[in-house]
């Protein structure tokens, strides 16, 4: 299991020797279990000779996420949602302090974002991990982050913390987070919190990918409000799902820490960087 986590946590491809030197076992005991999981379909072996997860295994992790009762319970919104907007839709869980993708519906544009199932949302840069990390409990959300860093994902990653308060305040207040470009160039991503009922703790988010060269404000205001009437039905739906103990309401957090009053301008004020 280390060796195929590690393949999944290192894609596209890693070598004998990188994947051997990773789990920490020789390479002939790898190798042995690489050819058994060739031959299965789990793993497949790359043109320059290195070793990365097979459809197999892309298949099994199609097959558990559905079978997760936050995803059968909210495909339908999700399938709705998707025959509205057009664009690429996901949905991520919260779960033992990650935000994880685990239902997603392609746009029907030529040009669209693709974002692989089991993918980690970034609790800083990503839109659906900020619209999570905004109703967790601060002090913990504060220890995952000094613990795990804030990556630059690319050049337009924001990484200051004080940043990232004044972002996860408008979110709470707002509702909703954008991101553009910091973690998928080319693309601007949207993310809304849902909850276990409409005043219970954050279970995960929704999100939807447009490429940069069809948003508008008109676009993202449109694209926000399908998506806030998405994030609401599915809290109803949703009510009876435990979360996690760190997760906070709505109310709870902005208790905590309201954003101060003052000009509603545009969407993108504030947050598009320079």
């Amino acid at each position: 299991m280390k060796v195929l986590e590690t393949l999944a946590a290192h894609p596209p491809s890693l070598s004998l020797q990188d994947l051997s030197a990773a789990v920490g076992l020789a390479k002939s005991s790898v190798h042995r279990l690489l050819m058994t999981w060739l031959e299965l379909g789990y793993v497949a072996r790359r043109p320059g000779g290195e070793y990365g997860l097979g459809l197999a295994a892309v298949e099994l992790a199609r097959r558990v996420s559905r079978r997760n009762q936050v995803v059968e319970l909210s495909h339908q919104t999700l399938r709705r949602l998707h025959r509205e907007s057009g664009e690429s839709v996901y949905l991520a869980l919260y779960r033992a302090g990650r935000v994880v993708l685990l239902d997603a519906l392609e746009g029907i544009h030529p040009l669209r974002v693709i974002i692989d199932l089991g993918e980690l949302c970034y609790l800083h840069a990503s839109a659906q991990g900020r619209a999570v990390a905004a109703f967790l409990d601060p002090e913990v959300l504060a220890a995952r982050l000094r613990a795990s860093g804030m990556p630059k994902i690319n050049a337009r990653t924001q990484t200051g913390w004080r940043t990232l308060q004044e972002r996860l305040r408008q979110v709470r207040t707002e509702g909703y987070a954008i991101n553009w470009e910091e973690t998928v160039e080319g693309a601007v991503c949207l993310g809304v919190p849902f909850f276990a009922g409409l005043h219970g703790p954050v279970l995960g988010s929704l999100g939807a990918s447009i490429p940069v060269c069809r948003v508008t404000e008109l676009t993202l205001q449109h694209h926000l409000r399908l998506l806030r009437e998405a994030g609401q039905a599915l809290s109803e739906v949703l009510a009876d799902v435990p979360a996690e103990p760190d997760a906070w309401t709505r109310s709870q957090a902005l208790e905590f820490c309201p954003l101060p009053s003052g000009r509603r301008g545009s969407i993108g004020d504030g947050v598009r960087p320079s």
